[in-house]
């Protein structure tokens, strides 16, 4: 009896070290403990006033990484607004792979738009049109600013206007970016992480400050 019982001990050690062998060579034990995962907030300020917030979730692998952003602004130019966001952007190999970029003003759908990567370019999608963009691999688009920063990047993409837009360094780890409709972002950075986002329209300055 007491052998049988020894028999069965070891089996069952036999067992164990089996599907543990059988995690590591398939990569699911590796996978599921190499992921990294980061969140910061982004206080947002119209001039002195508090309008809203930004949360970034971004998830690393070893081949993938998601970006994910909730948004909230309530502000008053000619009159009060309330706008949310929420947007997804997964990259493989540091390759824009797909993208969902949903936004309401005031409970009315303003954007709805999807892009996922395509032999020709990417293949646009929003509420009214679908097209094929023939462009080149998107690396770095607007909200990866937020979690890296760009170094030597010339351009990048902007999700909003489907386009290249121009990037320029101004200053020590602070980078400019000039959009289609005339405002502009300027991003500064500290040990590799964004401090500070500055975005300057015709008739408007805004603050997005990380929360402490």
């Amino acid at each position: 009896m007491k052998v049988q019982h020894r028999l069965k001990s070891t089996n069952r050690n036999i067992n164990i070290m089996l599907i543990l062998f059988l995690f590591i060579l398939t990569g699911s034990w590796n996978k599921r403990n190499s992921e990294v995962r980061s969140e910061s907030t982004f206080q947002i300020y119209l001039g002195q006033k508090n309008v809203g917030y930004l949360n970034i979730i971004h998830t690393r692998g070893s081949e993938k990484s998601r970006i994910q952003v909730h948004s909230e602004v309530q502000a008053r130019f000619i009159f009060k607004y309330t706008a949310l966001g929420r947007e997804t952007y997964e990259y493989r190999n540091d390759t824009l792979m797909h993208s969902d970029v949903f936004r309401k003003v005031n409970n009315r759908i303003s954007l709805q738009q999807t892009l996922v990567k395509h032999p020709a370019g990417y293949r646009y999608s929003d509420q009214d049109s679908y097209r094929i963009l023939p462009i080149s691999v998107v690396r770095f688009n607007m909200t990866r600013l937020f979690v890296q920063e760009p170094f030597d990047e010339a351009q990048i993409f902007s999700d909003r206007f489907t386009q290249w837009v121009p990037i320029k360094r101004i200053g020590n780890h602070q980078y400019k970016v000039e959009l289609p409709n005339g405002s502009d972002n300027i991003f500064t950075y500290k040990n590799g992480k964004c401090t500070s986002v500055v975005s300057r329209g015709s008739f408007y300055t805004v603050r997005l400050v990380p929360q402490t």
